[in-house]
């Protein structure tokens, strides 16, 4: 970002008292509050449909999300004069949680309970997403594409105008209707973890002159991927069938990256944010809380008490049925850190393994005890 992209601000109605760098892109300090100020790296609809999905999040009760900021000219987006798009967000003060912390973890959680509580509200209500024409070509292309609905309920891709007429940017008083795909949900997760992991077994096995990550990574591998396998198939059996489908026929939402970097603590008013929601699809609530969970155990040593004060506080204002908490403990039988740090090894080339990469597999080996006995403990064994 230039100061030639800084000369966007003048579109937009604020004071700015001081500016850092963060959250790839700028942060504004200023009279109305924090904001954020980012080159668009992505095309037009994905922030549009961001703007749906925020905006809806908050009318359904859940005020302190980051929402976008349209400039002076009602517009999303605003071009610099190197022809590049920016867009402004609603941004937060306060501090990311922190995660060796209880109380912050037990705030944490309680906002997840919230957040969800607004998110099928969200699902009861729909997301409807205001077009904008540019002058530009369309642009098609985009991971999580949401779907809109035509007037005569057929789908149809929500894209740019193709105008080239000389003129500002318009907005379309039109609205279509976000569709929330299920994109890669728990199950599909699973299974491509799994193969994954068997597949860098075989490369590491089929290795003449093996390195210590591998050779300590082999040692450990038949129990967790016999562990991967197992969880797997029970999260593919059906005994989940019912579940999925009702999350489905509802379009229960997930915030779909729920971790210590999107929550902000003392944000504003006192209340805590969430941020960045680009991720939110239709998949199971539960895994939300699996995610952030598997994370502060890894903290945590996997303490007992610790998992479960974070599933009473959420089962407190959004009661867990016995559905999700059976799913959650097979979640919790994945063994997600290890095959994070395998597939990274594999997918970095494999020549040479930092020092810090081994440390963490043997942590993972280490604590793999702990997190077992948790299992059990919550299986009633």
């Amino acid at each position: 970002m230039n100061d030639k992209s800084l000369e966007c601000l003048k579109l937009y109605d604020m004071q700015i008292k001081r500016m850092a760098k963060g959250r790839g892109g700028v942060i504004l300090f200023t009279s109305s509050g924090c904001r954020l100020f980012l080159e668009c790296t992505r095309n037009d609809t994905f922030y549009l449909r961001d703007e749906a999905v925020t905006n809806a999040v908050r009318d359904a009760g859940f005020n302190n999300v980051d929402t976008y900021i349209r400039n002076e000219e009602g517009s999303l987006f605003t071009e610099g004069d190197d022809g590049r798009k920016y867009v402004m967000k609603r941004w937060f003060g306060g501090r990311e949680c922190d995660v060796k912390s209880v109380d912050d973890i037990v705030e944490t959680v309680r906002t997840l309970a919230r957040l969800h509580i607004s998110l099928n509200v969200v699902s009861a209500r729909g997301v409807k997403v205001a077009a904008q024409e540019f002058n530009k070509e369309p642009e098609r292309s985009w991971e999580c594409m949401a779907l809109a609905q035509d007037e005569d309920n057929e789908e149809v891709e929500l894209k740019a105008s193709e105008s080239r007429i000389e003129k500002k940017p318009e907005i379309s008083m039109e609205k279509t209707s976000v569709r929330f795909g299920r994109d890669a949900g728990v199950r599909e997760n699973l299974e491509k973890h799994t193969k994954e992991l068997k597949k860098a077994a075989n490369y590491m096995r089929g290795k003449k002159k093996k390195n210590e990550f591998e050779q300590i990574a082999l040692g450990a591998m038949d129990d967790f991927y016999r562990e991967a396998k197992e969880a797997t198939e029970y999260i593919s059996s059906q005994r989940f069938d019912d579940r999925f489908m009702r999350a489905k026929l509802s379009c229960e939402l997930v915030h779909g990256s729920f971790n210590y970097h999107n929550v902000f603590l003392n944000a504003e008013n006192n209340e805590t944010a969430v941020t960045n929601f680009e991720r939110c699809h239709n998949d199971c609530q539960i895994a939300d809380l699996y995610q952030f969970l598997r994370k502060v155990m890894e903290k945590h040593d996997w303490n007992v008490d610790v998992a479960y004060r974070m599933v009473d506080e959420y089962d407190k204002l959004r009661p867990i049925c016995d559905d999700d908490l059976d799913m959650l403990v097979a979640l919790l039988r994945f063994p997600e850190k290890f095959w994070k740090i395998i597939n990274q090894y594999y997918n970095a080339g494999k020549a040479w393994v930092p020092a810090k990469n081994i440390d963490k597999l043997k942590l993972v080996i280490r604590q793999n005890q702990g997190r077992r006995e948790l299992i059990d403990k919550m299986c009633g064994v």
